[in-house]
């Protein structure tokens, strides 16, 4: 009948301190009842005897049956409510975790950024610096070039002065060569001192003449025998050049004889004089020796 009784009641789940209490208060109701009935038992034995105690004893196991049962009873919610407890606190430290972990590879990339864009911020700062020490060598280049210029024109004039008037007009400044009415310098720059065409042209207009403009087949033969120590594409730079599809000579005029060049005209060409060997076009952009021609 207890056990009837018992399955046919639905139990809730309660906290397991309010579950142990109440199985606390049930065991103490049950233990008072047994001794009452131990007393009555005991009075009954001695006065009727042996049959009273077996049925005593029938009562003990039955209220120790029902004990368990709803001792199972009672455990079955405070295991379930152990449960849930632990797996709110699993849950809520895979989550605090996975923050943490978040938080951690968010501020590795904020500072991989930050630091890539410091990087760049240096980087292009110190190309800058370069730039600007590359400038600044170019322009101490073109200072000692055009203070040798200066210099060379002093000496001139000092050379003028010297001679007088009559004598000037059938002299080359030192360092030039004279021929017809003509003065040269043959420029024989070292590798780390050679020009490209338009360097080459800025530096004879410093020395106040220009690239070498050649009139005729002697004065041709003349700056080929001066073009010293050249073959092959290593020559010296003369006043001509491809534009608009034409040879064109410093001072604006055409090459009448075509002959003197074999390669057609084509623009980003100027030509240069090679010993024993006559006039080849090349890149204007290479670094050549040059040739200066003023009249005197």
């Amino acid at each position: 009948m207890a056990e009837q009784k018992f399955n046919n009641t639905p139990f809730n789940l309660k906290p397991k301190k309010q579950y142990q209490s109440e199985v606390k208060t049930k065991e103490n109701s049950v233990f008072e009842e047994m001794n009452m009935k131990n007393k009555e038992t005991k009075q009954t034995s001695d006065t009727n005897g042996y049959p009273l105690s077996l049925s005593v004893r029938r009562q003990e196991e039955n209220l120790y049956e029902e004990m368990n049962v709803k001792n199972k009873g009672t455990k079955q919610p405070s295991d379930t409510n152990d449960k849930q407890c632990a797996c709110i606190k699993s849950c809520t430290s895979v989550t605090i975790c996975w923050g943490i972990l978040l938080l951690i590879m968010a501020l590795r990339i904020y500072f991989t950024t930050l630091l890539i864009h410091k990087n760049k911020d240096l980087l292009r700062s110190q190309l800058n610096w370069t730039n600007t020490s590359t400038a600044f060598e170019t322009q101490i280049r073109d200072l000692i070039a055009e203070n040798q210029n200066l210099t060379e024109q002093i000496k001139l004039m000092k050379m003028e002065l010297s001679l007088g008037p009559e004598k000037v007009c059938n002299t080359c400044q030192e360092g030039w060569l004279h021929f017809e009415s003509n003065c040269y310098a043959i420029n024989d720059a070292e590798l780390g001192e050679k020009k490209t065409w338009e360097e080459a042209r800025e530096n004879c207009k410093g020395k106040i003449s220009d690239l070498a403009v050649v009139i005729n087949g002697t004065e041709k033969k003349y700056i080929s025998d001066k073009s010293w120590k050249s073959s092959g594409e290593n020559g010296y730079w003369i006043g001509l050049r491809a534009e608009g599809g034409k040879w064109t000579w410093v001072d604006g005029s055409y090459l009448t004889d075509n002959s003197w060049i074999q390669q057609p005209p084509s623009d980003g060409l100027c030509v240069i004089s090679v010993q024993n060997e006559g006039f080849k076009s090349v890149n204007c952009d290479q670094k050549k020796q040059w040739i200066c021609k003023k009249r005197l």
